[in-house]
């Protein structure tokens, strides 16, 4: 019989809840996608097409594009938009508790439980669920994912008999490949194909560099408001830099740069000579310099 240890995980967490960064609702200042480049012009056609319908989304793209963007801009564009928003990370939150947090369980069903527990899919009815990083979900909870996804219908830890039918658009990311995780027997096929209904692919900041100075006045912009600091000044050179730069970490590299210069920058502008300081980047020899 199988037995479901979850308390030690919990406990971890220092609770009953996992972080609030592992389940997200929606908010809807965070699913602005910024750029003008042709790159972003397919993007919004492709999340505009997908929104019009119920069916599941899967959205690929390297670490920091942003695919939970693309997922809550789905949400926000489609006919659930007034429904909850519920996204959750596979790659955070341990197998045991993972399960519980999105099928739910009833008191008593293992250490702990001392109440019932709604999970995700329940508390997202008639919304949208976002799977986040799929690709990191062990076999068992591939497993049930399958399932849940086949029939539409779930049962709570510690429930036997009935099951409880839940109408939840679910739309996945990945970072990886699903097809070679597929051959590597590290992904089940039949739940890739029950999930590649639609696909949609975000592209890496390095093939839309003319995005780059949007990107910057958006985040400066913000961060100047948000930290109550003056707005930085871009020199050329600096500008020639930033997009003569790989990106190895998209997005969320550029959002992270210019915070930290809003925060920390000297008063006469970001250039070449703070970014060499301040963005680590890989060397031929696969360890981390500064340019």
């Amino acid at each position: 019989m199988f037995t479901l240890d979850i308390s030690a995980s919990r406990h971890a967490f220092g609770g009953n809840r996992i972080p609030t960064e592992s389940v997200q609702m929606f908010d809807s200042q965070e699913c602005e996608l910024v750029g003008s480049s042709p790159a972003m012009a397919t993007l919004r056609q492709e999340i505009a097409v997908a929104a019009q319908s119920n069916a599941k989304v899967l959205i690929t793209g390297e670490s920091g594009v942003g695919k939970d963007m693309v997922a809550r801009g789905l949400h926000q564009r489609g006919g659930r938009r007034s429904r909850p928003f519920r996204a959750i990370s596979c790659s955070s939150v341990p197998d045991s508790l993972l399960e519980s947090e999105l099928f739910g369980h009833l008191r008593g069903s293992f250490t702990g439980a001392i109440r019932d527990h709604r999970g995700v899919f329940e508390s997202a009815h008639r919304g949208t669920v976002v799977l986040d990083e799929i690709s990191d979900s062990s076999a068992r909870m591939q497993s049930l994912l399958l399932r849940f996804l086949q029939f539409g219908e779930l049962q709570r830890i510690g429930e036997y008999g009935s099951t409880r039918h839940v109408d939840v658009r679910v739309v996945a990311t990945t970072r990886r490949d699903l097809i070679e995780q597929v051959s590597a027997g590290e992904f089940r096929l039949d739940l890739y194909y029950r999930l590649n209904v639609i696909r949609i692919h975000v592209p890496p900041l390095r093939d839309r560099v003319e995005d780059i100075p949007e990107l910057l006045d958006h985040f400066a912009t913000r961060f100047s408001e948000h930290y109550q600091m003056p707005c930085p000044v871009i020199d050329r050179d600096a500008m020639a830099w930033l997009t003569g730069y790989r990106w190895p970490g998209n997005v969320r590299e550029l959002r992270n740069i210019v915070e930290r210069f809003v925060i920390t920058g000297k008063a006469g502008g970001l250039d070449p000579a703070w970014l060499a300081d301040n963005v680590p980047v890989r060397s031929s020899m696969g360890s981390y310099a500064s340019l």
